[in-house]
C-alpha cells in the first residue's frame, strides 16, 4: 500500500471512531442503551485496532533506527 491510501485509510478509521462515540452518547442519552452499547463496542474495537496499529508501527521504527547502524 502507498502511503497516501494509509493515511486515507487512518483518517476514515478517526472518524468512524469519533462517529460512533458521539452515536454511542446519543443512544444512551435517547434510551436506546443496547444500541449504544453495541456502538461503544464498536468504538472500542477501532480504537483498540489503531492504538496497536501505531504500537506496531513505531516498534518496528525503533528497531530499524536502532540496528541498522
Amino acid at each position: 500500500m502507498d502511503s497516501k491510501r494509509k493515511e486515507k485509510n487512518i483518517t476514515w478509521l478517526i472518524v468512524v471512531l469519533i462517529a460512533t462515540l458521539a452515536g454511542s452518547i446519543g443512544f444512551m442519552i435517547l434510551g436506546y442503551f443496547k444500541i449504544g452499547l453495541a456502538s461503544g463496542g464498536i468504538c472500542m474495537f477501532v480504537a483498540t485496532f489503531l492504538a496497536e496499529w501505531t504500537r506496531d508501527k513505531s516498534t518496528v521504527y525503533i528497531h530499524r533506527k536502532e540496528y541498522k547502524r
